[in-house]
């Protein structure tokens, strides 16, 4: 088994700014205030309970189509789950395209 790391995303990771750290922080910041268990958030986002805990782990790699769909369910622009931690998820209506 290659347990090999790229520089690159070592050096992302170590700085903790990668995509996948912003995305799985806007996507909790989003559970929490809808007022969601993190059960009940997937239920409403249409996933399996296990997709959703999977996400939150540093195994992730969920494609831009996945996050899109999440985006789309969550009723929020996708671009929200990529920007730096710590700046809100603006919402969108989910009829407003």
């Amino acid at each position: 088994m290659n347990t090999k790391v790229s520089g690159r995303k070592a050096a992302h990771a170590a700085r903790g700014n990668t995509l996948l750290v912003a995305f799985q922080d806007a996507l909790e910041r989003l559970r929490k205030e809808m007022g969601l268990t993190r059960c009940a958030f997937a239920e409403r986002l249409g996933i399996p309970r296990s997709s959703y805990f999977h996400l939150m782990t540093e195994a992730a790699n969920p494609s831009l189509d996945y996050i899109e769909l999440i985006a789309e369910r969550a009723g929020v622009e996708p671009i929200a789950f990529l920007g730096r931690a710590g700046q809100s998820t603006r919402r969108f209506s989910v009829g407003a395209r």
